[in-house]
């Protein structure tokens, strides 16, 4: 217990502190670390190095981001974070002449940006919409592929197609047609043959459902993403709605995932059963409807409100499922009691990387077995 209040003095003193001779664990060891680096004598007046880890694009400051998120509990995060912005320069040393522009773009470096709410300073909102620009990009790369090739429709082996897509690519009726091509070493193929894809005859409505909480900004990133992605594709028709204690429906941007994210406000609370409702309104066919939450279901409303209007959802039709938060390390992070009554009523609730949640989204919506 002596060993213990001697290692909390510590981390409140700083190095006013040393002579307590605490034995702090390596945990501790950072903790310290990013308390002295704010509070000793603030980022602005302790000269916060910069230059150092621009060519990687990681400055010390978004390290410092970093370590923060990683070391201490979300409350103590939030709190560290805020007294970096009002009392201890952030902000201004993010203004610094040429910090942002020369930051390689990544979610990580965007992540900490959305939470300090960076896109809604004019002075800084032009190289924080770069940044975005670069992320969008590189995780449409990655992601297009994948929920294309998932939500495109089945296979229909009982008629061909004139689109060539390699993931269509009909190989055994190829090699059978071009069979009397072989001369004994090589087979010549005068035609390739691609299966057709059977479309739905309605579009599913997908209703992207995003928490916009101040925790859920590596969660809005790629679901901004994934709603782009969703709206280019012809068997969804969808909305996105975005949601603290208040209810914003972005469905017109939905296709732009950099206005998207230029449009939301990190902070607030969290009112699931208000968005939910909301929801409910843009239903026509509850039979061909997906609400997919996103969230750390940490509702702030009455509990039983929010699991009253889930059961209504549920009982009409209406497909719901949800995603959890996650933190940087890719740890799962959700209220268990509210998750858990939910899963009772019938929604379905997964831990899920965004290529995962493309998987799922097509088993749902019968294109997949």
């Amino acid at each position: 217990m002596a060993e213990l209040l001697k290692q909390r003095w510590r981390l409140v003193l700083g190095r006013y502190a040393d002579d307590l001779n605490a034995n702090l664990s390596s945990q501790q060891q950072g903790q310290d670390q990013v308390l002295q680096t704010l509070y000793q004598q603030g980022l602005v007046e302790r000269g916060f190095d910069l230059s150092g880890g621009l060519e990687s694009g990681e400055p010390q400051i978004i390290q410092w981001l970093e370590q923060a998120e990683k070391l201490f509990p979300r409350s103590v995060n939030d709190k560290l974070q805020q007294d970096a912005v009002d009392h201890y320069g952030l902000t201004d040393v993010l203004k610094q002449p040429g910090v942002l522009d020369k930051i390689t773009p990544s979610v990580d470096l965007l992540k900490q940006l959305m939470k300090l709410n960076a896109h809604h300073n004019p002075a800084l909102r032009d190289q924080v919409e770069r940044i975005i620009r670069g992320v969008v990009e590189e995780l449409l790369r990655k992601l297009m592929p994948v929920f294309s090739h998932c939500l495109t429709g089945r296979l229909n082996r009982q008629a061909h197609s004139p689109v060539k897509r390699l993931a269509n690519l009909d190989w055994q009726t190829t090699i059978r047609k071009n069979l009397k091509n072989f001369d004994g070493e090589r087979l010549r193929y005068e035609r390739v043959y691609f299966n057709a894809r059977q479309q739905t005859s309605l579009p599913w409505r997908v209703i992207l459902c995003i928490d916009q909480s101040g925790s859920m900004a590596e969660s809005m990133i790629y679901s901004a993403v994934i709603a782009g992605i969703l709206t280019r594709l012809p068997t969804v028709k969808l909305s996105l709605v975005v949601f603290d204690t208040r209810v914003v429906d972005l469905s017109e941007h939905a296709d732009d995932p950099v206005s998207v994210m230029l449009r939301t406000q990190l902070g607030g609370g969290t009112l699931i059963g208000q968005a939910w409702q909301y929801c409910e309104q843009l239903v026509s066919a509850p039979q061909r409807t997906v609400v997919a939450t996103v969230s750390d279901f940490c509702e702030g409303g009455p509990l039983q409100g929010m699991l009253g209007q889930a059961a209504q959802m549920v009982d009409s039709g209406i497909k719901m499922l949800g995603m959890t938060a996650m933190t940087s390390d890719s740890t799962p992070f959700y209220n268990s009691q509210s998750t858990s009554q939910l899963q009772q009523l019938g929604m379905d609730i997964n831990a899920l990387s965004p290529d995962q949640f493309a998987d799922w989204l097509a088993r749902v919506m019968g294109f997949r077995k």
